[in-house]
């Protein structure tokens, strides 16, 4: 085993050890960091300039989802919108169904879509005092959800994430395969 013996292949060894254990370091701290900035979209984005969270995306696609099954179920009881309040549970079906944060924002896209075809032709009805005010106060509710999503700073937070990282992060990133948080767009 004179090999062990021999300092070249000794150093060789220790200089692979440490370029290995620097790229497996800098591939965990960059993933960290990824992953932290895309939780953001499920607990909210701290704005230290006003000490203040932002309620999460999600929680916002859950006020929007609660909107839709109400709303929905409001306008089953007209037989002439139910195909249009049936989509709407539908689209509310696929964004409760969805997994990732871009299946996410094509679910919303596809919900607000649905919303505003059943108000549109739920405003044509003779609709109750009652149905007028609910219908109201879910379009109200829901839209006012979709501006909080609009107004968030997690797309900027999830581009972002890397502008405190190292020369060397920003150097070895393509090479470690590490995936940037997931953009809500």
């Amino acid at each position: 085993m004179i090999i062990f013996k021999n300092r070249k292949f000794a150093v060789l060894v220790v200089v692979f050890v440490v370029v290995v254990a620097t790229l497996l370091g800098v591939r965990g701290s960059l993933m960290r960091l990824s992953r932290d900035a895309e939780r953001m979209f499920f607990d909210g984005v701290f704005l230290e300039a006003e000490n203040y969270r932002q309620p999460s995306i999600d929680a916002q696609l859950n006020n929007r989802m609660s909107c839709a099954l109400g709303f929905a179920s409001l306008m089953l009881n007209h037989p002439e919108i139910e195909s249009e309040a049936e989509a709407l549970l539908s689209a509310r079906r696929v964004l409760i169904d969805a997994s990732s944060i871009k299946d996410k924002y094509s679910a919303n896209e596809r919900m607000q879509r649905a919303f505003v075809a059943l108000a549109n032709k739920a405003e044509k009805l003779g609709l109750s005092n009652k149905e007028t005010e609910d219908l109201e106060s879910y379009s109200s509710t829901f839209h006012g959800a979709q501006i909080a999503i609009r107004n968030s700073s997690y797309n900027q937070k999830a581009k972002s994430f890397m502008d405190d990282a190292s020369i060397l992060a920003h150097i070895l990133r393509p090479f470690l395969f590490v995936r940037g948080p997931q953009a809500f767009a």
